[in-house]
């Protein structure tokens, strides 16, 4: 059984990709039947890569110098130029089908693991015995080239080789056959049990082995390899790779034998290969990747199939700090480097023996930190870290020395709009070698997991990749589906008696480390920067530069294997070209656009791309020909000098608050308002209320604190990094801080603002406007496609979204006497465009059409333009229009998670306070209805009980305390609306809300959004709405208590969970919204409630 040569002229043809179609190999053809193909062909193409936007695929056309005529040309079928010169992989497609002959199918349906020896009873591969004839002359290719060097390894081992390429095979190929099988077994079965989806038995091989004698006998391979001919290019291809990547392999081991002798082994000759994994590593440069061998001996190697002089510098360096005699040594770990490959000593991972030696490892990961951090290194994740015993070794040099590329003037739009201190001296920091906890996020949101060097090792984690999951394999009842991929728990952090240590309660530990060699660094500064210092070796040097994430290519290539991707080349390339997506948002051709063509070029053949550069260069080569001179900002080695001269004081301090905040906040997750331990007591009676001076004071005090945390840029912008919070995923991610009122700038600006206002003006006017510059450029650019692109990442909402920062801007610009404020309100408003507030599905305060409500009638109020009142009039109606009927049969809004919500944040509570604040200017009666029913709601789920209402987010209700859920937060809405809606229902909701309230003690932490301050300013609110003036007395002492509490512990307390001195400037979460409050209870009549929107 083979093709015959037009057959494999024909798969040839099918197989070819558009840049083969576009050289001179393939002619178009001009048959009728394919006029059909081109245009959807083009359609498909602009949806994939442009979503559908003529002029951008046109101008992706264009920067490689095709047109729309030029494609259209080899989009249909094409022929050979010259059907003679047929590619290499033919001829291994071709000798893989002849090879099926030698396949017993006899031997198979007995059981085949003793015959052919890649195969695995405990493990089988979906549908491994179709791919046997492709490693039967896998094999005899491989020996052909290595001779007897295969005998270095043992039988084990050359199946375990043997192994990876039909795991290869299989997995490229397994998706498709499975639907193939599915056909066969659908012919094969009754009508009755295919009717009702069932099978004689989950262990029934019958049909399944049928179907493989129909393969590799019947002329199935044949047909299926027409059918896909892509992918039976792949296979041949990859295939190939696999013989020359193991033969190099073979042969540098056989040449290298006796200097592997000498570097690694002192006693013991050396014998056998015993053991082997191989594809440790993505695919690179023709299916090479890193393989560990372990030898008859036990001696463990690393071979890596690229240059090693990273690894020589990088232990020499650590070599010559250990001659300094720095207090902990790091491991240091020999290397052979023979420049295009070499091999490296196989670190073990090793349990810690006692608490001491894990203390010792989160030093030496501190230390590590530092180095890694002056050596500008990225990607440290968790696979690049092994534990070994009381050591952090990095085993992958890759992520050091690594380039920043040069912004263009195009590419630089979108960064001019954002704080250039966010670019440079947030993600320039410690974060950037990723050796730190850093959540990531799945598209929706929701799903969370980290890969970071210290991270993922708490168990295991779901991410948010889907991957196959076979059931049955390899029998009747053989079945795929996907779910999500896992993360196990790995070696990159010690355990200490089977208990895994999680660097969270070592944070200290981390801390010293760092600050020991950062202190040792500056000491030694001078010796490291002369010309033949430790440094130097490690300059020019090979670097990889990685232009994408790694899980970008790979879930490209995954869906590229799909069956309607592999029947023709045109189409997987069409596919793969979803690459180019990311580089459309340029109005010029990218600095980088080249690479695009070397990227596609790898990943035709299933590898991961791979950039190089060199670490004393700012160019980058592609390929043999060509360079982009300047493509980087400057050097890497240059980079890392800089770096060592720029070490300080102010560095130090401001990279260990962010591995404080990094490590606090890969623990800490729902919005509590409850400390898990007990602070100090402090008698309550026996403090003092505060004078209003002692409370601006305390203001002033946290104002100043801002000051010098602010991280101000050269373009007059000021940040700061603090703990966002990620409410579909109930995480706080440290990072700078957003634009938004809830924890971003406009809320730090805010209470600047405020400080300003009451004291006449005492030094914070600029930091205020300073916070906005970053914001107030995006609203005045003229570059509307961005705008467009910073409304939807916003969102809406009144305290996450552009309703926050129509708010913010309007009440500074009261604050500071700043009409041009009041402009870029209105700019914000103009985004918030119909067709946004139309598929918002918040729909509350937080982040929905509630919020907005909220921050456009502050602005209608101010303006008096009756366009803005028409804006929160659509909200009002999308509003109406979204309700659901409870059990009760009153109406109110689904959650995100489907859940009808009670509360101020997130609930009905606070949405009814918007449709009364949106009733009272328009008179417009719908809009009070269905407040009321709002309020119905809330009202027949409330507790009498516990005298509260509950919290319905999770399964088990439970009943808080907050502004954003529970009493206080209600009776804040309740008494914000009171002039609206007065009755004897809501006077007693608002009673039994302030009871609730009161009854609360301050052991809990003090942010307004869940803690102290939230429930004072209740207490504030309420004595002005209610005139009870002892309930400011209340507000002035419990203000009092807890500002001397934080006298006392030196810090206010705003994380449960987390260390005191966590730092976060935001409003609702930090120390801005407290800073507010105290100027609220000093001026009450001054400041408006920010919590009610006022």
């Amino acid at each position: 059984m083979e093709f015959s040569k037009k057959e494999l002229v024909n798969i040839v043809e099918r197989a070819s990709t558009i840049t083969e179609r576009l050289g001179t190999g393939f002619l178009p053809n001009d048959a009728l039947e394919f006029d059909d193909i081109v245009p959807s062909r083009l359609e498909k193409w602009c949806q994939i890569v442009a979503k559908g936007d003529q002029e951008k695929f046109e101008k992706r056309l264009a920067w490689d110098g095709l047109t729309l005529d030029t494609v259209r040309r080899v989009l249909g079928s094409v022929h050979m130029a010259d059907e003679q010169n047929l590619p290499p992989w033919v001829k291994t497609l071709n000798e893989g089908i002849k090879a099926s002959a030698l396949i017993s199918v006899e031997t198979l349906e007995k059981g085949a693991a003793e015959v052919y020896r890649c195969l695995s009873c405990q493990e089988p591969v979906p549908f491994e015995e179709v791919f046997l004839p492709f490693i039967h002359i896998a094999k005899q290719k491989l020996i052909v080239r290595t001779g007897d060097k295969y005998h270095l390894l043992s039988e084990e081992a050359q199946a375990t080789l043997e192994r990876s390429l039909l795991g290869l095979l299989a997995g490229y190929s397994s998706p498709i056959l499975e639907l193939n099988f599915s056909t066969f077994r659908a012919s094969k079965q009754s009508p009755l049990l295919r009717l009702l989806g069932q099978f004689e038995s989950s262990h029934s091989k019958e049909q399944y082995q049928a179907f493989i004698k129909y393969m590799l006998k019947g002329g199935g391979l044949l047909s299926f390899f027409q059918q896909y001919p892509v992918l039976a290019r792949l296979v041949a291809t990859v295939t190939d790779f696999w013989v020359d990547a193991i033969g190099e392999f073979l042969l540098r081991l056989a040449s290298d034998w006796s200097e592997i002798q000498r570097t690694f082994q002192t006693e013991a000759e050396l014998s056998q290969v015993v053991t082997i994994y191989p594809s440790l590593s993505d695919p690179h440069n023709n299916g090479r990747s890193v393989i560990a061998v372990v030898f008859a001996s036990g001696l463990k190697l690393i071979y890596k199939p690229r240059d090693l002089g990273l690894e020589e510098g990088y232990f020499k360096l650590l070599a010559w700090i250990n001659q300094q005699g720095i207090s902990l040594p790091f491991k240091l770990l020999r290397t052979i480097n023979h420049s295009t490959y070499g091999w490296v000593e196989f670190v073990e991972s090793l349990p810690c023996q006692d608490k001491q030696e894990v203390q010792r490892y989160y030093q030496r990961a501190g230390m590590l930190l530092c180095v890694l951090y002056l050596l500008k290194a990225n990607d440290c994740h968790f696979e690049n870290l092994i534990s070994c015993g009381e050591h952090p070794v990095l085993v992958d040099m890759e992520t050091l020395m690594h380039h920043q590329v040069r912004e263009t003037a195009d590419s630089g739009k979108y960064a001019q709009a954002q704080l250039l201190a966010d670019r440079q001296l947030f993600k320039d920091s410690v974060l950037r070698s990723n050796f730190l906890p850093q959540w990531l996020f799945g598209p929706d949101g929701r799903k969370v997991f980290t890969l970071s060097g210290l991270g993922g090792a708490d168990g295991e984690q779901e991410t948010s990749y889907h991957v196959l999951k076979w059931r049955n394999i390899n029998t009747d009842n053989m079945s795929l589906s996907y779910e999500f991929a896992k993360i196990p728990s790995r070696a990159n952090v010690p355990p200490l008696k089977g208990v895994t240590l999680l660097p969270n309660d070592y944070v200290e530990e981390l801390v010293d480390g760092f600050q020991q060699m950062y202190q040792f660094l500056v000491k030694h500064r001078e010796a490291l920067l002369v010309s033949d210092s430790p440094l130097t070796a490690l300059n020019h040097q090979q670097v990889r530069f990685v232009f994408r994430a790694t899980q970008v290519y790979g879930s490209i290539l995954c869906n590229s294997l799909q069956p309607e991707w592999l029947r023709d080349g045109v189409e997987r390339s069409i596919k793969l070209d979803l690459l180019s997506r990311a580089f459309l948002s340029s109005d010029s051709k990218p600095l980088l656009w080249s690479l695009l063509k070397v990227e596609l070029q790898a990943m035709e053949q299933m590898d991961i791309p791979y950039f190089v550069a060199y670490s004393d260069s700012a160019a980058l080569s592609i390929g043999s020909s060509q360079t982009i001179e300047q493509c980087f900002t400057e050097p890497t080695y240059s980079a890392v000098n800089s770096r060592l001269q720029q070490l300080s004081d102010k560095d130090l301090a401001q990279q260990i608050i962010i591995i404080r905040g990094s490590l606090y906040s890969s623990i800490t997750s729902e919005l509590s308002d409850t400390l898990p331990y007990s602070n100090a007591y402090l008698n309550f009676d026996a403090v003092a209320p505060l004078s209003q001076k002692q409370m601006v004071e305390q203001a002033v005090a946290i104002a100043q604190d801002l000051k010098r945390s602010a991280i101000c840029a050269a373009d007059g912008s000021a940040t700061w990094i603090g703990l966002g919070y990620m409410p579909l995923a109930d995480r706080f991610q440290l990072q700078p801080i957003g634009d938004g009122l809830y924890d971003g700038r406009c809320g730090v600006a805010l209470f600047l603002a405020a400080l300003e206002a009451v004291t006449g003006g005492i030094g914070f006017r600029d930091l205020a406007l300073e916070a906005l510059q970053p914001l107030r450029r995006v609203l005045q650019t003229s570059d509307l496609k961005y705008q467009q692109k910073f409304a939807e990442q916003t969102g809406i909402g009144g305290a996450m979204g552009l309703g926050s920062i129509i708010y913010a801007l309007v009440r500074i610009s009261q604050f500071l006497g700043e009409p041009a404020l009041v402009e870029d309100a209105k700019q914000a408003a103009h985004l918030m465009k119909p067709e946004a507030i139309g598929t918002d599905q918040h729909f509350d305060v937080m982040g929905g059409s509630a919020g907005a409500i909220l921050g456009l009638l502050a602005l209608h109020n101010l303006t008096a333009e009756p366009a803005f009142l028409e804006q929160a009039t659509i909200c009002g109606n999308h509003l109406l229009k979204n309700r659901v009927a409870s059990d009760t049969g009153s109406r109110t809004w689904l959650s995100l998670d489907g859940k009808l919500l009670t509360g101020f944040s997130h609930g009905a509570a606070g949405i009814a306070y918007a449709l009364l604040r949106l009733y009272d200017t328009t008179q417009d009666s719908v809009f009070l209805k269905a407040a009321k029913e709002a309020i119905a709601y809330e009202h027949s789920v409330f507790s009498p009980e516990a005298g509260n209402w509950p919290d319905l987010r999770f399964e088990k209700p439970s009943f808080k305390t907050s502004w954003c859920h529970g009493a206080p937060g209600i009776g804040m809405v309740r008494l914000g609306g009171v002039s609206v809606l007065d009755t004897c229902q809501i006077r007693h909701e608002i009673e039994v809300a302030l009871k609730t309230t009161l009854q609360v003690n301050l052991q809990g932490v003090d942010r307004l959004c869940c803690g102290n301050f939230g429930r004072i300013e209740l207490l504030l609110i309420a004595a002005q709405q209610l005139s009870r003036p002892e309930l400011i007395e209340t507000a002035q002492k419990q203000a009092a208590w807890v500002v001397t509490r934080a006298e006392q512990a030196g810090s206010f307390y705003l994380f449960p969970n987390l260390h005191k001195d966590i730092y976060n400037p935001g409003f609702f979460l930090g120390t801005s919204g407290i800073g507010y409050e105290l100027l609220r209870l000093a001026y009450p009549n001054l400041l408006p409630s920010v919590l009610l929107w006022q």
